[in-house]
């Protein structure tokens, strides 16, 4: 599952049904889905949703080795205290901006990794903040369980996520 499609997941996740969830998976529209013929449905398709069954905490995930971002290879950053100026106060007002407006920790993923990553693709190694967002739509196809462990890496120093309390 890639990052966008984890996004997409959370934020239909009150609107989740079958339909939608293919849709998400697939890339096709809702409505060409709603209209598709039934008889193959069953057997091609449910076997390959399988996946959807498996829990993962996101939060207890290893970084990678290598932070893979479209075709892109990179060795993974050790000390974000040696990046730029730009990236930490890029960094900062993201975090202070979720937080303020109360958004879920998903938005912070892929520009997060932008911000630190796409410094290395510059002609020049510089942080160019339009290029931070340009680079973005790359961090998004990224799979989710490597996007996350790399992006909590930064974000540890600016946020303490505090466990969900259950309902009951």
């Amino acid at each position: 599952m890639t990052l966008k499609q984890f996004i997409e997941l959370a934020e239909n996740a009150t609107q989740l049904d079958g339909i939608r969830l293919l849709s998400i998976f697939t890339g096709l529209s809702y409505d060409t889905l709603a209209n598709a013929p039934v008889q193959t449905f069953d057997l091609y398709v449910m076997p390959e949703m399988e996946f959807l069954k498996e829990e993962i905490n996101l939060f207890e995930l290893k970084r990678p080795d290598r932070v893979e971002i479209g075709r892109f290879s990179f060795d993974k950053i050790e000390d974000p205290s040696r990046c730029k100026l730009g990236q930490k106060l890029y960094l900062q007002q993201l975090v202070n901006n979720a937080m303020q407006n109360n958004l879920p920790h998903y938005k912070l993923i892929a520009p997060t990794l932008s911000c630190y990553y796409a410094p290395y693709i510059h002609p020049e190694k510089k942080w160019d903040e339009q290029q931070v967002k340009n680079f973005e739509s790359r961090v998004l196809d990224m799979p989710v369980v490597q996007a996350y462990p790399e992006a909590n890496f930064f974000l540890r120093g600016y946020l303490k996520w505090l466990p969900k309390k259950t309902t009951s």
